[in-house]
């Protein structure tokens, strides 16, 4: 028998391609421990029968003790984390002098796996999901793509000691366990701290387990169906499966920090190995996925206008819809994603839409509150095309109001999407100085543009945004994945 340690995530990979398995990770496996159930339920199509737990561990923090004090003191639980992390002064007010915000890593590495647990629980906790699972519709709701969005973006701004792995952010924090420390919290199994503190590698850590249900890894053990795996080698791995739940057995894993029914814990002060109150009941595979999205690709609280062509052009179909219907789609699909911190205005353009202009503030600027996304939704599902396309005169205005309106503290902008010539009797040269006489380097605005095919005045539109700061991707045809990647790089 040869045991092989092998991350999850490379090893589902490799257990579900095409060819199956990847040498380099070493000899295939029969008998295959991932870190959780999730993994199983991805890898199902290449596993033979029946997965059962061998051994769990909670998914917890790994903090200096001098912070795990203060977070246990107030109670902390998964639902804080997020202002805990956005905001610069709330460990101050946990009686923490010079600690300033939260500095919760988030790896998403191939060896990083209770990033994402642990995300499930701060949805879980932000949507009052209890003790879940979390659905899909928990998961891309505002509440919850809010809070892990603060805390990927703090994580974000950690620098590279924060990842790409668990232990090299465990490594980080372990470096600097202070105030002053590029990281301040891990997201671990409580096994992997038990560990990394007896080994001494962990020195002035220790383990908090914020308040709320608790997801855990359950580290199934499953045997492998594939080419390499014959009746014999198959029977084999499951009597090792058998075997390994024997109290002998047991006992060696309870002793490497694993918990098992029946079996004493290894307590420490650092690693006491305390009661799991409530267990968080993991999500779909599916669903997780969501929540690793928000993390990778988290949307920033921003100011935009978004201005919209709604000329005749725009009721062009490109595959099963309109140009106008696929762009609704893409912008309320973002919307759903934004923060709630965002503020955000829907404006129309074409030609007399509001009696002598050709533009329509059909959404005021505002925070988006439950009503704000009703509006949004409504104006954009509801948009209708019409003749004329005054693309610089809207334009201009909305820069002007979005200036006068400016929202300190974060990006301000005026999103157009368009995919008409201007055709108003405003010049290319007077659309600049207006522009350029709107400005206010106090105020920031910047101009970002959608680009619909080839009839836009492109050499106008680019100059404006880079002038402002802003950037102008082209869009061959809203029927695909392009439209939807180009809006959320401008509006991230």
């Amino acid at each position: 028998m040869r045991v092989t340690p092998v991350a999850t995530t490379p090893a589902m990979t490799a257990l579900t391609a095409d060819p199956r398995w990847d040498p380099t990770l070493g000899p295939p496996p029969a008998l295959w421990v991932p870190f959780s159930s999730d993994a199983t339920a991805r890898a199902a199509q290449a596993l033979d029968g029946q997965t059962r737990s061998l051994a769990t561990s909670p998914v917890v923090l790994a903090v200096p003790a001098e912070l795990e004090r203060a977070l246990s003191t107030a109670g902390t639980g998964w639902r804080q984390l997020p202002s805990l992390q956005s905001d610069g002064s709330t460990l101050a007010g946990l009686g923490l002098d010079g600690w300033a915000g939260l500095r919760l890593a988030l790896p998403t590495g191939t060896d990083a796996d209770a990033t994402t647990p642990a995300l499930e629980a701060v949805a879980a906790a932000a949507t009052d999901a209890g003790t879940g699972p979390l659905t899909a519709e928990q998961a891309a709701s505002p509440a919850a793509t809010s809070a892990v969005g603060a805390l990927a973006l703090g994580a974000d701004a950690l620098g590279d000691g924060a990842g790409p792995t668990t232990a090299a952010a465990l490594t980080t924090l372990a470096d600097g366990p202070g105030a002053d420390g590029a990281v301040h919290a891990v997201p671990i199994t409580e096994q992997q701290l038990h560990t990394a503190v007896a080994s001494g590698g962990a020195a002035g850590l220790v383990e908090f387990v914020p308040a709320g249900p608790t997801p855990t890894a359950d580290f199934p053990a499953a045997v492998v169906d594939a080419p390499w795996v014959d009746e014999t080698l198959s029977r084999a791995a499951a009597e090792l499966a058998g075997h390994l739940r024997e109290p002998d057995a047991a006992r060696v894993l309870a002793d490497a920090g694993f918990r098992v029914d029946g079996q004493p814990v290894p307590r420490t002060d650092a690693v006491p190995f305390p009661r799991i109150e409530q267990n968080l009941n993991r999500a779909a595979p599916a669903v997780a996925d969501i929540l690793l999205d928000h993390r990778r690709a988290p949307v920033a609280p921003r100011a935009t206008t978004i201005l919209l062509d709604t000329s005749t052009s725009m009721g062009t179909v490109e595959g099963d819809d309109t140009r106008l219907a696929h762009i609704a789609t893409a912008l309320d699909q973002h919307v759903s994603r934004s923060p709630d911190a965002s503020t955000l205005a829907v404006w129309v353009f074409a030609r007399d839409l509001d009696d002598t202009t050709p533009y329509r503030a059909t959404v005021a600027r505002g925070t988006l509150t439950a009503d704000q996304r009703t509006a949004l939704t409504a104006a954009l599902t509801g948009a209708d095309t019409t003749d004329g396309s005054a693309v610089y005169r809207s334009l201009a205005a909305a820069y002007v109001d979005a200036v006068r309106n400016h929202t300190p503290g974060r990006p301000n902008s005026v999103l157009l999407i368009t995919d008409s010539a201007n055709d108003d009797d405003t010049s290319r040269q007077r659309i600049l100085d207006l522009v350029a006489a709107a400005g206010d380097p106090d105020r920031p605005v910047r101009i970002d543009v959608v680009a619909l095919g080839d009839d836009t005045n492109r050499n106008t539109l680019q100059t404006l945004a880079d002038r402002t700061g802003g950037a102008l991707v082209p869009v061959a045809t809203t029927d695909g994945p392009d439209l939807a990647a180009a809006i959320r790089k401008l509006m991230s």
